[in-house]
Formats: structure tokens, C-alpha cells, sequence
């Protein structure tokens, strides 16, 4: 577990002024368990480095900047893919919302009114969401919010019958699901067999939501990643490889709101 709240820096490279931008509110993890310093590049949060609990944090600076080549790759590629995507679809007042695990799209219409609360209404293929007089922050952060909830009880009602059909056609039993909107893994499994799994798998593919389902099931019999648990994964889904590759891709461009 993580021992306090994540730290925002900035950092200012001199040397290298190219790189302010990406270090902007770099965010900066003390993980108890951990013994070599991580860094992460996330398309939406930017930079995460998680370090060891005695690690002096003053040696940052020239450490990140020694990575200054990877970071500067890495923000391409993930700009690269987010570019790629649908730009109606992926901003934070979004125009529209796919959800091809579901295979469907949703127009979302936006509506200004008097007062203060935000009114959403789901009307067959359509979002409506009446605006209040807010600030603009104010009311992109309510309006990521209530599209949020809205995925999540998409994510539960989909996921929960999907879960219950593959784990009948594998004969392997679970004890309960949990859905969440996680920043960092797509699902999860307990030692007791509770499966959490992100509401997230909606953007993926059928073939994909499917992968991460089975190898969470696979871990209910498989408490581990062992030759043993991949080698039921395979027999349950042979082209799992090229589902799993899609993930990464599929997480880089999640929309903003998200």
C-alpha cells in the first residue's frame, strides 16, 4: 500500500526546458513495498514516480532528467494514439460516448438551464445533461462526475451477466463482483475468489473485456501468474496474446471524463 497521499512537484529543468511541460505536477509515491524508484507516464495524470521509503528525494531532478529520452518517447507514443482517436468522444464534455464492449453509441446532448443542479437523462440513444450556471471548471468536473455513475451502472449491469455466462462455460465458481473505475489495472482477484473489475472494460472490445474476465477467472483455480495459470488461460482462450496486446491501447485512449 501507498504510505500518504501522493505529492505534486514541479520540477524545473534548466538544462532541458522541453521537459517542463511534461514534468508539470509530476506526482511523486512513497510505496512501503517498494526498492528501485518507478516511473510511470500517464496520458491523463502525467507523470508518476513511485519511490522506496528512504529514498532522498532531492536525487529526483537529475534522475528524471536522465530519463529525459524515454519520458519524451513515451509522451509521443501515447500522444500519438490519443490523436488517433475520436476527438468528439474523448474530451471532457464529450459529444458522444462509444462503448464497444457493448456496441453502442450514445449522442450526448447538453442543454443550459436556471439553478444550480445538473439534470441527466438517459433517452434511448441519447445523454441529455441540463447545464447550471457554474463556473466552467466547476461544471466539466459535474459533468465527468455524473458520467461516471452513468458507466459505472452501465459497467455493473453488463458485466455482471457477462461474468456469471463465462464462469458457467468454464465451470469455475466465484464468490462475488465488485465493479470499480481504477486507475491502474483493468481487474483483480481475491484469494477468497471476489473479482473487481474495472468499469473502464466497457471501451475495450468484446474480445478484450472477455480476456480480462477469463484471467480473472483463471485466478480463482490459480492464485498467481504461474506456467500453470497461463496454460489454463490458453486452453480457455488460445488467441488470448492479441486480445491482451489490445489493453494498452485501448487505455491510452480513454476519454478524459473518465
Amino acid at each position: 500500500m501507498h504510505n500518504g497521499s501522493p505529492i505534486f512537484t514541479r520540477f524545473r529543468l534548466v538544462s532541458d526546458p522541453d521537459l517542463d511541460g511534461l514534468l508539470s505536477n509530476c506526482r511523486v509515491r512513497v510505496h512501503s513495498r517498494a526498492r528501485h524508484v518507478r516511473l510511470r507516464l500517464d496520458p491523463r495524470e502525467g507523470l508518476i514516480v513511485t519511490v522506496p521509503p528512504r529514498f532522498d528525494q532531492r536525487r529526483l531532478p537529475g534522475l528524471l532528467l536522465s530519463k529525459a529520452d524515454w519520458i519524451r518517447q513515451v509522451a509521443l507514443r501515447h500522444n500519438s494514439v490519443r490523436s488517433a482517436g475520436d476527438p468528439e468522444a474523448r474530451g471532457k464534455r464529450p459529444s458522444r460516448v462509444i462503448l464497444p464492449a457493448l456496441g453502442c453509441c450514445w449522442e450526448v446532448v447538453y442543454q443550459h438551464k436556471a439553478g444550480q443542479r445538473l439534470l441527466f437523462t438517459e433517452d434511448r440513444e441519447r445523454l441529455l445533461l441540463g447545464l447550471p450556471n457554474v463556473p466552467a471548471d466547476t461544471l466539466n468536473e459535474r459533468i465527468g462526475l455524473r458520467l461516471r455513475r452513468w458507466l459505472m451502472d452501465q459497467a455493473y449491469d453488463f458485466l455482471s451477466v457477462r461474468v456469471a455466462a463465462l464462469a458457467k462455460d468454464y465451470a469455475l465458481a466465484y464468490r462475488g463482483l465488485r465493479i470499480r473505475n481504477q486507475r491502474a489495472r483493468w481487474g483483480s482477484c481475491s484469494t477468497s475468489g471476489d473479482l473487481s473489475l474495472n468499469a473502464r472494460l466497457l471501451f475495450c472490445s468484446p474480445a478484450a473485456c472477455d480476456y480480462v474476465i477469463t484471467h480473472e477467472l483463471v485466478h480463482t483455480r490459480h492464485p498467481n501468474h504461474s506456467p500453470d495459470f497461463w496454460s489454463d488461460v490458453a486452453e480457455l482462450m488460445p488467441d488470448y496474446r492479441s486480445r491482451q496486446d489490445s489493453l494498452k491501447q485501448v487505455w491510452l485512449s480513454l476519454p478524459d471524463w473518465v
